[in-house]
């Protein structure tokens, strides 16, 4: 008898396949489109990366309609297949938005 009051009170729990569904649906709700890059901005993201001198960098990547933010240090960049490799995670080139420049003035000179 103690148990049907905990039963009665779950009504939104009945289906199983809901949660997931719900959980779904609100992922698919907050997904953004994915930023454009200026001219500029993929001049400085190339030039980072060709400079690139193992220090740790501030990433902001685009992946499946979320932006994210990675910190990390690049272990490998491989411009034929243009992904780049760090600890955790690879990431192809197409999907960084921007990078923190770890030498600001280093275009100037």
């Amino acid at each position: 008898m103690s148990d049907r009051g905990m039963k009665k009170w779950l009504p939104f729990s009945s289906l199983v396949e809901q949660a997931s569904y719900l959980d779904k649906m609100l992922y698919e709700k907050y997904k953004v489109e994915k930023p454009r890059i200026s001219v500029e901005q993929a001049r400085k993201i190339d030039r980072i990366l060709k400079e690139y001198d193992g220090s740790l960098l501030t990433m902001k990547i685009y992946v499946d309609g979320y932006l994210y933010t990675y910190k990390g240090i690049i272990e490998k960049i491989d411009a034929s297949k243009k992904i780049i490799f760090l600890k955790d995670i690879y990431l192809p080139i197409k999907n960084i938005i921007d990078i923190d420049d770890p030498d600001p003035f280093g275009d100037i000179l």
